[in-house]
């Protein structure tokens, strides 16, 4: 894909984002790469982006992950970041969103520089920087090796491939969409945080008792269901087990509906 990525972790105490975005910056400038950080901590060629990153603090430890732009197509990922593209209408978040900035590969700086030669710089810096110069021997994993680490390095594993790890702290944020079915007009409002949907508000000016009854039981059958395109499907599961009959012959079609179309909304 042509981008590269890296982890630092360390003592929270010896935590710095500058510190180490300076550390990686560093090594590019030892590649003859005019490398800088700016006021973000973003490193930067030409004032344009070449690595972003993330951040963790946790108890008595601290992460910071990177990416490095070594010759990914820019055009492809420029496409992927444009709110163009995102169809999140109706989404209203609490969380901290991106700022976009101008990118640009290493590759345009270099016609040699590659991923191997990045890690190597980096490692370099980090032996400068934290062990007195002395050398660092790297560990290669691979599939044969990776049998021989610790098996608490499995149990993380396990633990960062859990729902709970990835949706499960999601900051609040708010749905709204709606959508024109043959038999009315339907509006849906959705409250999640930490990846369970916690209020639901569903309306439609549809008259008949099947609609009304289908779109009534599934507002309250999907608070507490996790928030994904799984949702409307447990809600209705959940509306079968509890109430028997409710979803039958006569109104199954329309239930049928609204999960293909709220399906599609909450991948």
């Amino acid at each position: 894909m042509g981008n590269s990525i890296y982890t630092i972790f360390m003592p929270r105490e010896a935590f710095s984002r500058k510190a180490n975005a300076e550390l990686v910056s560093k090594a590019l400038l030892q590649l003859d790469i005019p490398a800088g950080v700016n006021d973000r901590h973003d490193i930067v060629v030409d004032n344009q982006k070449v690595s972003g990153s993330a951040y963790k603090i946790i108890s008595s430890r601290a992460y910071h992950h990177g990416t490095m732009l070594i010759d990914a197509n820019t055009t492809n990922l420029k496409g992927c970041l444009s709110k163009k593209y995102m169809n999140k209408s109706g989404i209203q978040s609490k969380g901290v969103e991106s700022v976009p900035s101008p990118v640009t590969n290493l590759r345009d700086y270099s016609f040699t520089v590659d991923h191997q030669q990045f890690c190597e710089s980096v490692l370099t810096e980090f032996e400068r920087e934290y062990n007195h110069g002395i050398n660092v021997q790297p560990i290669i994993l691979n599939e044969r090796s990776i049998q021989d680490l610790p098996d608490q390095v499995e149990k993380t594993r396990q633990e960062l491939c859990s729902w709970e790890w990835m949706y499960g702290q999601t900051p609040e944020f708010t749905h709204k969409m709606d959508n024109k079915f043959d038999w009315g007009h339907m509006n849906v409002f959705i409250r999640s945080r930490h990846g369970m949907i916690t209020e639901v508000d569903m309306s439609t000016d549809a008259i008949s008792a099947h609609e009304v009854t289908v779109v009534s039981a599934l507002s309250i059958a999907l608070k507490g269901c996790r928030y994904s395109e799984h949702a409307p499907q447990d809600a209705i599961d959940k509306i079968n087990l509890e109430i028997p009959g409710l979803i039958n012959e006569e109104n199954k079609i329309i239930a049928d509906e609204i999960i293909e179309w709220m399906r599609s909304r909450l991948e």
